[in-house]
């Protein structure tokens, strides 16, 4: 690997240059969210210590629980370091033959249920999908659980809510002020996001800052359920009063693995809902929110056949029907249990397809008042290997950022056609982005019939 350096507003960032492609690892986008910022939104960071900055290896990544789907979407072990001070991004750049020439950029949001999740993931590091889309794509850490998505406002009128959503805003202001120094196009940014990651982006398409900050948005198998302020509150106290009970101080002098233990000990006192409760998740703020979806956006947006089967993987896996639909209550979802047989493993994971993605999706894109909207369906499986023999929830990701080794990592190496399939959807974006639509027809209403990648 060879050196880079570029030379930016801020100072000099060293990179390195890597298969045709730039890459910087471990960028400071926001001062670190510690001491008097703990609880606080993020502030843009602008300046490198000493105007000069080592972009060569990932910076840490949020406080969270051990994720054994990060293990299973991997080719082989990898140690993150985890830390408050996890506010990193991390840069994909094409090495472009032509020295001007200026490139559309694409901002990767992950899922993991607003608990898990980091821009480091194996899963997640772009090279594949920078290159074929001839894009900048930039991978990025937010706050994760009680730091991210508690109400501390309603505890401490000095705090903040949303914290986590506020570090998303605040890499939207960072590549608006940093990107034109890399070769990025400030003026034709795509928001990308699956799952908690595509929910986020639905939030922030609500949020007034960030109205004009972006300009094209990718939305994966996630349709966001604002939490609200009173039930915000709930939360908020509860996680206060579990301070005090378990450790006998304030939860604002709680250490870092005090912290996750508290966390940990919320989520074993809950009733058991296969992550379908997002317990943490945005919290709708009248006060810097719109009700109405802001802008006219083009927006390309879809789910995968089977999306349950990751929830429901089993006979020995199902909720008791009772508890599948108190978790359906909590999200506002009415289950037809004439369609659906929820006493059996497949039937709930049918309706979690149907009621938690398929639908809330179409309500949302008939309800986006913007004009340009396609809809896609995700069907490739391969029923002889026993990891992918349907399309379930996060598989599509493997195809959208160009995993494919993934798949061999479990013996299920692609054909030709897993490989044609991967270069239609990342070629798919690189339309996209750069000119708004999709080869197939735009959603209506009136024909919801989506494009199929099989």
């Amino acid at each position: 690997m060879d050196t880079i350096i570029r030379e930016t507003v801020a100072g000099t960032v060293k990179g390195t240059a890597q298969d045709r492609l730039e890459i910087y690892y471990g960028i400071p986008y926001a001062e670190p969210p510690i001491e008097t910022n703990r609880f606080k939104h993020a502030k843009l960071k602008t300046q490198w210590d000493n105007n000069n900055l080592d972009a060569t290896s990932f910076g840490p990544i949020p406080l969270q629980p051990y994720n054994k789907l990060e293990t299973f979407f991997s080719t082989h072990n990898q140690d993150f370091e985890q830390n408050e001070d996890c506010l990193y991004l991390n840069i994909y750049k094409p090495i472009s033959a032509e020295h001007s020439e200026t490139l559309p950029v694409i901002i990767w949001f992950y899922g993991g249920g607003f608990l898990n999740g980091h821009g480091s993931a194996e899963l997640y590091q772009p090279q594949h999908l920078a290159e074929t889309a001839h894009a900048i794509v930039i991978t990025f850490n937010y706050r994760l659980g009680a730091l991210g998505y508690t109400n501390w406002h309603l505890l401490n009128e000095d705090y903040d809510m949303n914290c986590g959503l506020s570090d998303q805003l605040t890499v939207l202001k960072w590549v608006q002020y940093f990107i034109p120094d890399f070769d990025g196009d400030k003026d034709n940014v795509t928001l990308m996001g699956q799952s908690a990651g595509a929910m986020s982006i639905q939030a922030l398409m609500h949020l007034n800052e960030a109205e004009h900050l972006f300009h094209k948005v990718i939305l994966s198998s996630g349709t966001l359920n604002f939490d609200s302020i009173d039930n915000s509150r709930v939360n908020a106290y509860r996680f206060k009063i579990m301070s005090m009970l378990q450790y006998n101080q304030s939860f604002e002098t709680l250490t870092r693995p005090q912290m996750m233990k508290i966390m940990d000990k919320d989520l074993e006192d809950r009733k058991p809902s296969k992550g379908l409760e997002l317990f943490y998740r945005p919290i709708f703020n009248p006060d810097t929110m719109s009700e109405r979806i802001l802008g006219d956006k083009p927006v390309l947006a879809g789910y995968t056949a089977r999306e349950g089967d990751i929830y429901i993987r089993g006979r020995f896996h199902k909720l008791k029907p009772k508890r599948f639909m108190e978790v359906a209550e909590f999200n506002d979802i009415n289950i037809d249990t004439q369609l659906f047989n929820i006493k059996k493993h497949d039937g709930q994971a049918a309706a979690i397809t149907e009621y938690y993605f398929k639908q809330p999706l179409l309500d949302w894109l008939n309800h986006y008042p913007g004009s340009n909207k396609w809809l896609y369906r995700f069907d490739w499986s391969n029923l002889s290997s026993k990891d992918f023999k349907s399309p379930y929830h996060i598989l599509d990701v493997i195809f959208w950022l160009g995993h494919l080794d993934i798949l061999s990592a479990h013996s299920a190496p692609g054909d030709g056609e897993t490989l044609e399939l991967e270069n239609e959807m990342q070629e798919t974006v690189g339309k996209f982005i750069r000119n708004g639509e999709c080869s197939w027809k735009p959603y209506t209403q009136y024909d919801a019939s989506p494009h199929i990648f099989k």
